[in-house]
């Protein structure tokens, strides 16, 4: 059931929802240093909007008492000090539930969630041998399938009877456990942000092509061994990952 069908849930409904496991899912947008100039007002416009739809849930279907977080190793403080260091939007998200009484409870493994990381890593690096590709897809794919039936399992395990609990990740559509409900956080902002994250990134695409367009053109016309000092490859744009 998704965030804004709440406001149709009938009173018979509203009761079984109260007594039921929960999740309130949340898209974790990370932070982007050194972005044009818009990304920043829509990250905290985005976190803004994510808080009064998780305060709006919390009013309707039950107070958050467990937090989980995809890519965060430990728990409590250690936890909260690793995504304070890492997205400030997220943190006050965070820090409210738990002010309130919710746990920050551990979800990664740290060492499945290491082997996903430097499989995946391998698998970018630029391999021309299909033998050894295939050996790290099959080590990535088994670290992956651990990582997600571990996650599973801290969800099953750690979110008791008629309990809310907070999973800030990147797959909304990640399978929970049985008898657990779903409620995904979306505010309009989601979709902003990202359209204008396409746009921007379409924006530096075209503009790359015409400064190489224009760097080729003014080699092929400069004399031989003149130096085309308007041509650098080097562009500055920003390129998110």
């Amino acid at each position: 059931m998704a965030a804004e069908e709440l406001g149709n849930i009938g009173k018979s409904s509203a009761g079984d929802i109260l007594t039921s496991r929960k999740v309130y899912m949340v898209t974790l947008v990370q932070p982007s240093p050194g972005a044009p100039d818009g990304f920043e007002e829509r990250y905290n416009a985005y976190w803004k909007a994510v808080e009064q739809q998780v305060s709006q849930l919390e009013a309707k279907a039950g107070i958050v008492m467990r937090v989980f977080a995809e890519g965060v190793i430990g728990r409590g403080d250690d936890a909260m000090l690793m995504v304070q260091q890492s997205n400030p939007g997220a943190v006050q998200l965070i820090r409210q539930r738990v002010s309130a009484g919710a746990v920050f409870e551990e979800f990664e493994d740290a060492d499945l969630f290491g082997q996903v990381i430097d499989w995946g890593r391998c698998l970018q690096s630029g391999l021309i041998n299909r033998t050894v590709a295939d050996t790290i897809q099959a080590h990535y794919t088994e670290a992956a399938d651990k990582r997600i039936t571990h996650l599973q399992n801290r969800l099953a395990e750690g979110i008791l009877e008629s309990e809310a609990a907070l999973l800030l990740g990147g797959d909304p559509n990640i399978n929970l456990p049985e008898g657990v409900e779903r409620f995904v956080v979306s505010p309009p902002e989601l979709d902003e942000l990202e359209r204008w994250v396409q746009q921007t990134n379409e924006a530096i695409r075209q503009q790359m092509a015409e400064e190489q367009a224009r760097a080729a053109a003014g080699e092929s016309a400069a004399p031989q061994g003149s130096t085309d000092q308007g041509g650098s490859s080097d562009s500055g744009l920003w390129t998110p990952g």
